[in-house]
């Protein structure tokens, strides 16, 4: 009997959609199989292995490419989703304590951070954050709890965001200010 995660990888072999190197896709199998969704997950070039720990949480991925030292981790009952053709380059690193959903086609650049956690000093608090379509996120960017970026977003390297974004939207900045 076929293990469940294979049928995807055996339909995109037989098919003409292949958007990464088969041994990309065969890499893929072996990540967490406990941890994934049903679709297909690259493993694209080198060395270290990807993260996935869900903890007590869970992790749901489509049809995704994903680049040496991609961290996705749920604390607590954490919930991460990630749509089909999504791409998270290296060291991109995805913390979840309540929910963080990439829909479809979003492109993750190097070393990016989303987490849902409001950055609260009176302990830990979390709101969900939520990436809608082609969503493109520059290197370095941090994008914080209670974010709503609308379909087409773009988000420059180095931003720190939190907030609700329409369709579309051009990001830059950070948000920090002087206080005194």
């Amino acid at each position: 009997m076929m293990n469940e995660r294979m049928l995807p990888l055996l339909r995109i072999i037989n098919s003409c959609d292949r958007r990464y190197s088969l041994i990309a896709y065969i890499f893929g199998v072996f990540l967490s199989g406990e941890n994934c969704g049903t679709g297909p997950i690259a493993w694209l070039r080198g060395w270290p292995i990807p993260d996935l720990r869900r903890g007590s949480g869970k992790i749901d991925i489509g049809h995704v490419g994903l680049y040496p030292g991609v961290r996705l981790h749920c604390r607590g009952s954490g919930h991460i989703v990630i749509g089909d053709g999504t791409f998270l380059n290296r060291q991109a690193r995805i913390w979840a304590g309540k929910q963080v959903v990439l829909r479809r086609n979003c492109m993750i650049s190097w070393q990016t951070v989303i987490t849902d956690f409001t950055g609260s000093a009176t302990g830990e608090k979390y709101a969900p954050v939520l990436l809608e379509d082609d969503v493109w996120i520059g290197s370095r960017a941090v994008i914080l709890g209670g974010t709503r970026l609308g379909r087409g977003c773009v988000v420059a390297a180095g931003s720190i965001v939190q907030g609700d974004f329409p369709a579309n939207a051009v990001i830059a900045g950070k948000s920090a200010e002087v206080m005194s």
